[in-house]
Formats: C-alpha cells, sequence, structure tokens
C-alpha cells in the first residue's frame, strides 16, 4: 500500500490548509499537474477551497494558473503554494525531461478526445452497432479498430467480421475541414448526438492537426508509458448542498510513473440530481444522498463515491468497534453525519443470528436462556455453538444448493445424480472445505463424482458459452454474457474474450449408455468417444470471425490445450488466485448478512456499479484470501462485528439511510426458511409430496420431519406455498424476488400453511391449552417462539381484551396466532 503524506499548514484560528497532492513528477513537454487546496475548519469540516486559494511557485520552471493547474516550462524542483484566509500550505513538484515531445499516439490523443466527449459511450458510437454508421469502442478500449473505422469507414456487422456496403470515411485528407468527424462534432452539420465541442476549440484543432498531418496512428509508445489503471482523489467526496469539490485523476503507468489525467477524464454521476459533476470534473451537491461519480480514460474506469451531508449531529456517538468490519462501517458513517443505532437488544441479536447461520428461530427456552444470562462474552460463545452446529450445516448446505444449482429437473434423469452433487456440497461445507477448494473441484470435475453432475443438468452437456458465463457469475461476480455476440457495450469486456474463456469448456463430452450412468471428460485429442455423442473432431469457433477458437484466460493469456490434460485444470488454478474470486465470495456472504451486498446485486461486479465501502472490500477479500479461503471465519468475522449487531430501531437522523449500514435494516425470509418457521411456531410438520415412486421413494413423500430447507430436489417435491413465495427452480442461478405478491396475501388469507396448523393436533396452541395455560402464558410463549420477545405491556393487554371479547376462545387465539404468522414482524430478518 503506498502511504502518501500531504504537507499542511494551520492558521491562529485553528483551521488548516492542505495542498494535494503533496509530490509529483511532471516528465515531458507540456506536463500539468492539477493540484487542490482543502481546507479544514475548526469543527472538522472539510472544504474544497481550490478556487479561492492564492496559487505560487518557487522559480522559472514551472507557472501556475489560479485554478491551481502548474504548467511545465523547464527541468528542476519548485515548491507550489498556496494561501487560504491566513492559512498557508506546501508541496513540490519535480520536472523532468520537458524538452523530450513525446510522440503521437491515436489512442491516446484522439481516443481520449472521443472519450471525453461522450462520442464513444454506449448511448452512441460506442453502443453494440455504432450510430449512424461509425462504431467506435467504448472508451477507446480498441483503438486500432476506432481508426480503422474513422479513416475507412463501414458499418459493424455483429455475427460477421466482413464489412459490407460503402465504406465511408470520416475524414477528408484533400479538405481536412469537410471531414465528417469535425462537421458533425462542431454542429456544422446536423448530428444525432449534438454539437460536442466547437469550431476553433482545442478539441477541433488537435483533430483537424491530426487530419493534416495524413491522420495517422502513430507508434504504439513504450510499453513503460501504458496506462495500467486510474486513481481518483479524493476517493470519498463529502459536502453540503450548494458546496462544490474538484477531484484528481492520475494515470498509473507500467513503469511505475504517473501523470495528471484530470483533464483527459470524462465524468458522469450516477445520480445528477444529488451531486452533479462538470467536464472538469468539480462536484456540485444537490439534495441529500450518496451516489458514484465514474471516471473513464485511455479505456479504463474508475469512480469516487460522493455524499451530500445534512447539519452536524450533536454529541456524536463514539461507538465500540469490535474488528476492522467495524472501522471502515463507522469511519465513513461520521463521514457523511449519519449515526449509528445503538447495540441491538440480547432478544433481537438472538432470533437475527440464529436465522443468519442455521435458518431457524431460536426455541422460546433458548431466548429466555439467552436473555437472562449475565456472560459479557455470551454472544461470542452463541455464534460459536451456532457455526459449530448440525443445523448451520443443513443451512449452509442449502444456500450453497441454491448457488451450485443442485437439482433434479423433470425429464427422466435419475435423481441419485443431484444426489450425488448434493452430498458433495454437503460434505465440503461439513468439512468447511475452503472455497478455493470446492471452486477447483467443480471447474475441473471428470468421471462420475459429485461435482462433475453439475455438467449435465438437462441429460446433456450445456453449450461451451453458457458454461463459462455461469462459472464466471458465480466465482468472479461478474456478468460476461453481454460480451457473447459483441463487445460488451458498457464494460471493458471484449467478444475475443468471452469466446477465449468459453473454450475451456469446448473439450467437454459424455459417454455412457441411454441417459443412465454418463461420465465426463474432456478429451486430449478433441475426438468423440463412447457411445458417440459426438462424432469426429470436436472444435469450437469464434462465431463473428469463424476463427478456430483457443483457450484463453481474460488476462490474455493462452493456454496450451494440445498436451493430454484439461485445460481446465489450469483455469481453476488461474480462477482462484485471481482477486475477483475472493471480492466475489465475501461480498455474497456480506450480502447474506446485511440483505444488500457490498457491490449490490452481489453478482453484478462493474463500473457503473462500485461498491459502497471499496477499502472494506479489499480487506475482507485479502483476509479470506490470507486465511486459506476460510468460508466459517468469514462468517464469523462479519456476525462479530458491532455493525452487524446493531438494532433495527432507526434514529431521526438514520433512518432514511440505505447503503451505509447505520442499523439494521429488515430482510424477508426465503421461502424454505419461512415455511419451516411457520411449522416450528404452530409445532405442525410439513409433509413434502412427490409423484415420483422408485425404490428409493416407495412413499411418495419426504422423511417424516424433514424441513423445507434440506430438500435436495427441490422441485421434484411440490409445495404451493414455496412456489408463491418464490422458490426458484434453479434452471439458472436463483435471484429470489423479494417482493411481495397478491398470491402470498390470498395464501395468507385461504393457504392451508397458515391456516390449516393453527389449532391441528398435536400442535403448539393445542399442547398449550391442553396444559392449562392462561391466555397471557400462551400470547407469551408464541411471542417468543415467532419474534424472540416478549410482548409489550400495551400488546399483551390489548390481546387479552381481544381474546376475551370474542367469546370462543380457542377461534380467538387461533386468530390470534394466525395474526403472528402474517405479520412483517414475523416474515422478516430485522
Amino acid at each position: 500500500m503506498r502511504l502518501v503524506l500531504w504537507v499542511t499548514g494551520v492558521c491562529c484560528w485553528g483551521q488548516s490548509l492542505t495542498v494535494e497532492p503533496a509530490n509529483r513528477v511532471l516528465r515531458g513537454a507540456g506536463a500539468s499537474q492539477q493540484y487542490l487546496a482543502i481546507a479544514t475548519l475548526p469543527d472538522g469540516t472539510v472544504r474544497d477551497v481550490t478556487g479561492e486559494a492564492a496559487w505560487s511557485v518557487s522559480g522559472p520552471q514551472a507557472s501556475i494558473l489560479a485554478s491551481g493547474e502548474l504548467k511545465a516550462a523547464s527541468d528542476g524542483a519548485v515548491t507550489v503554494s498556496a494561501r487560504w484566509k491566513g492559512a498557508a500550505a506546501k508541496a513540490t513538484a519535480r520536472i523532468a525531461n520537458s524538452a523530450r515531445t513525446r510522440d503521437f499516439q491515436f489512442g491516446l490523443d484522439i481516443g481520449t478526445i472521443l472519450t471525453r466527449n461522450g462520442c464513444n459511450g454506449a448511448n452512441c458510437h460506442g453502443g453494440v452497432k455504432g450510430r449512424g454508421g461509425l462504431k467506435l469502442s467504448a472508451g477507446a478500449l480498441h483503438p486500432k479498430e476506432d481508426y480503422e473505422w474513422i479513416v475507412k469507414g463501414g458499418a459493424y456487422q455483429v455475427l460477421s467480421a466482413e464489412v459490407k456496403g460503402e465504406r465511408v470515411p470520416r475524414i477528408n485528407l484533400a479538405k481536412p475541414e469537410d471531414s465528417l468527424i469535425l462537421r458533425k462534432a462542431a454542429g456544422v452539420v446536423a448530428h444525432g448526438g449534438g454539437r460536442r465541442f466547437a469550431v476553433g476549440s482545442p478539441e477541433y484543432q488537435r483533430i483537424l492537426g491530426w487530419i493534416r498531418q495524413g491522420a495517422p496512428y502513430g507508434p504504439e509508445g513504450a510499453p513503460e508509458e501504458r496506462v495500467e489503471r486510474l486513481e481518483v482523489h479524493p476517493p470519498v467526496v463529502t459536502l453540503v448542498s450548494g458546496e462544490s469539490h474538484r477531484l484528481l485523476v492520475t494515470a498509473h503507468l507500467a513503469g511505475g510513473g504517473t501523470r495528471d489525467f484530470t483533464s483527459l477524464a470524462l465524468f458522469v454521476s450516477n445520480d445528477p440530481d444529488v451531486a452533479a459533476v462538470s467536464p472538469a470534473g468539480v462536484i456540485s451537491g444537490g439534495k441529500l444522498g450518496e451516489t458514484a461519480v465514474l471516471v473513464r480514460a485511455a479505456g479504463l474506469a474508475s469512480s469516487a463515491t460522493a455524499g451530500v451531508i445534512g447539519p452536524p449531529v450533536a454529541d456524536y456517538p463514539n461507538t465500540p468497534r469490535a474488528n476492522f468490519i467495524d472501522g471502515h462501517i463507522f469511519d465513513k458513517l461520521r463521514k457523511f453525519r449519519i449515526p449509528p443505532s445503538e447495540l441491538s437488544s440480547d432478544a433481537e441479536f438472538v432470533r437475527r443470528v440464529c436465522l443468519d447461520l442455521t435458518g431457524m428461530l431460536p426455541p422460546p427456552a433458548r431466548v429466555r436462556e439467552f436473555v437472562a444470562g449475565s456472560d459479557p462474552d455470551k454472544r461470542r460463545k452463541l455464534i460459536d455453538a451456532l457455526i459449530g452446529s448440525p443445523e448451520f450445516v443443513d443451512y449452509w448446505t442449502y444456500r450453497f444448493d441454491d448457488l451450485f444449482r443442485v437439482a433434479i429437473f423433470s425429464n427422466g434423469i435419475q435423481p441419485k445424480w443431484s444426489q450425488m452433487y448434493g452430498d458433495w456440497v454437503r460434505s465440503s461445507i461439513a468439512r468447511n472445505k475452503p472455497y478455493d477448494q470446492m471452486a477447483r473441484e467443480r471447474l475441473t470435475a471428470q468421471g462420475y463424482d459429485g461435482p462433475s453432475r453439475h455438467f449435465l443438468p438437462y441429460d446433456v452437456i450445456a453449450p461451451p458459452a453458457e458454461q463459462m458465463a455461469e462459472e464466471v457469475r458465480v466465482f468472479f461476480g461478474r456478468r460476461l454474457d453481454c460480451a457473447q455476440c459483441h463487445n460488451h457495450p458498457y464494460e471493458a469486456w471484449t467478444q475475443d474474450q468471452f469466446w477465449g474463456m468459453a473454450a475451456f469448456f469446448g473439450r467437454m463430452f459424455k459417454m455412457g449408455d441411454t441417459g443412465r450412468e454418463y461420465v465426463i471428460f474432456d478429451h486430449p485429442l478433441k475426438e468423440a468417444m463412447g457411445n458417440g455423442d459426438v462424432d469426429g473432431s470436436i472444435k469450437l469457433y469464434h462465431p463473428r470471425t469463424k476463427a478456430e477458437l483457443k483457450p484463453v484466460l481474460l488476462d490474455g493469456r493462452a493456454v496450451d490445450d494440445s498436451a493430454r490434460k484439461s485445460a481446465r485444470n489450469e483455469l481453476a488454478e488461474w480462477v482462484v488466485r485471481h482477486p475477483y474470486f475472493s471480492e466475489a465470495a465475501v461480498n455474497r456472504m456480506w450480502g447474506h448478512f446485511f440483505g444488500r451486498g457490498l457491490v449490490d446485486p452481489v453478482d453484478d461486479f462493474r463500473s457503473t456499479n462500485p461498491p459502497t465501502h471499496p477499502a472494506l472490500l479489499d480487506q475482507l477479500a485479502r483476509d479470506f484470501r490470507e486465511n486459506g479461503h476460510d468460508l466459517r471465519r468469514s462468517i464469523r468475522l462479519i456476525v462479530e462485528s458491532r455493525a452487524y449487531q446493531l438494532s433495527g430501531r432507526g434514529l431521526p437522523a438514520n433512518r432514511a439511510d440505505r447503503t451505509n449500514y447505520s442499523h439494521a435494516l429488515p430482510r424477508p425470509l426465503d421461502a424454505e426458511v419461512l415455511l419451516d418457521a411457520i411449522c416450528d411456531v404452530a409445532g405442525v410438520p410439513e409433509i413434502f409430496t412427490t409423484g415420483v415412486t422408485d425404490t428409493e421413494r416407495a412413499t411418495g413423500e419426504a422423511p417424516p420431519g424433514t424441513r423445507a430447507i434440506q430438500l435436495r430436489e427441490p422441485d421434484l417435491y411440490f409445495s404451493r406455498f414455496l412456489d408463491v413465495y418464490g422458490r426458484p427452480n434453479r434452471l439458472a442461478i436463483p435471484e429470489r424476488n423479494p417482493n411481495p405478491s397478491l398470491g402470498q396475501a390470498l395464501n395468507v388469507l385461504a393457504g392451508g400453511v397458515y391456516n390449516e396448523k393453527l389449532a391441528a393436533p398435536g400442535s403448539r396452541l393445542r399442547r398449550l391449552i391442553e396444559a392449562g395455560k392462561g391466555n397471557a402464558e400462551i400470547v407469551e410463549e408464541f411471542y417468543l417462539a415467532a419474534f424472540g420477545r416478549t410482548p409489550s405491556p400495551p400488546e399483551l393487554s390489548g390481546i387479552e381484551e381481544l381474546i376475551a371479547r370474542r367469546g370462543d376462545r380457542i377461534e380467538a387465539l387461533k386468530d390470534f396466532v394466525w395474526a403472528l404468522l402474517g405479520s412483517r414482524e414475523f416474515a422478516e430478518n430485522h
């Protein structure tokens, strides 16, 4: 991690001034660097005063504008100074190679203009087929292709590399001023994108000069000058409505150097109503809220978080911190002037953590015991007990069954296939198998072992493109699907990358007899064997270029598939060592416990969807890697944090917060967990039936006492309740819909689960009545069973009054239990 020290000056009134960055090296003729003057006021408020400060530079080697932009003149070192309201601060800069003129590079010099002016955005010429007959790569990611489309013209074909029809160049070497690229962008002729820059503007003159010089592509540039990443400073900006703050964009080069890209970048706000951003990168605060500001340049993307905050919070709490998670969460909350809620009550915590770790409500006796306990370490001990319980294994097997799509579909496949796959998942969870090992085993599965059944969900091996896209989404949290037919219009993924990855699955085939005992293989000779499912050579072709595909990783490294081994082995090793792997894993875990991921949706990492807490995500991922990809360790780390254990009771100053974890948010229970919870409270188990009868399931029913989360083949067992409440069929990676529906409301009103269990023989209500319990005792028992708490005095007296007014005690108590089970408090974890 790089440490940057800012040079700060403090004035007599207690306010301080900082010049950022503290030191820079400016290389080459015409080099420049934007500086910021940041004031810290006596109350701790931070303001950007760059435009108000008086700037000066110590020597003739450079000059500085009133805007804080330093321009190099000759080699040497200078001191940059800023003064503001009695405070002063300095920074240093060194200028090198000021007489060396950089070679022209099309991608950097012309591509940057196209990016900064939005010409190659997804809603313009950077779209799938471009616009108006001109196709450009998104963000100038592929400058050679852009050069050809501009210089030669031609229409882009999605499924063919062949250029059809007349090619109309966008430049005119004979009459440069008549070039379409200038006339349209300057608004001289009609242009669907409107005027992007004016005639005579620096952008116009730069493109005109390029055309006059013969429109060269130029050299590729030295490898050490290649831009590897963009850094945006500050990464988090807070300001009040009406204030502004500048962003700095620094390009980090392959050779270790840096270059100021602030004037070369495109800035886009995800929510201009919260924070608008100017072409120069100046953020202006609008309504209260938080949004991301996206930054694009040189085919790369980065982002900053902008928050418009309210007034200071009096007596802001100094909240205790349990681990590094709390440091990240509470530091941001303080910066955004959002106070965290108090610690959850013991009753609130025990219900929440039992549901999150085991998918089960705590029994009333456990709630009473935990709430009454005086051990200061009782929360940690409860967490340890739950993680070490059989119920934890059941629940997390269910969760990974969902993610890994353990299912049997109604097409004649043997149920034991899903049983084999499910047993592999369960064994992995029970043994706390490292997650990287689970990924390796699934990605490289061959033969007849458990994870190999993943590749035969429909009695056939899925197309390589589908298999690859699923593995990348599960293990990397990225969605490459859009790059299957063309380069991704919004992200940096290309069609070539998509099919290079798909080729890792291009040699898979099955052998066996009549759909009964199939074995999965990667044939080393790329020829079919076995029962003749494939005849001849197994090859995969690029759908657009028609070239034969070879396995290529996303980083461009080709994998030799000629040896007698599976290329998937090398793919698996690369996957589990890539930073994306641990990021996706911990983000998925975080999403389960907080109701939203640090990146949300949890499997949709992209430049336009940055994490709410980037540094926290990075540290969680690093901890996961450094500790053997231990899922239980990461789970324990999350649930032991104070952030997880905060109360769900919001404060006036944090009730609107939905992204910064200032208080626990209610999360709807999954269909299976909800059904099990109803059965537990009612005291009547559900009976799951199936139409399949064979030697293994002669009764057509699941074993007595089977819980919904224990169903290994969920689509084999019919349950109207589970279907209505969103149980996925696992035909694809499950995406559960948490929104209520009319069907659910009708199910509460008239469904068997909510109505027939209430006072059935052996039910909790019947047992309590037969034991002679009074109304108050029954109400308390059900409150503990359903809500994990006792009723408040007003609740208890109101319920007792309603029971007394009803006349028929049993019917009144049934209505009480029905209302309890139908409440939001019961159907959510909070």
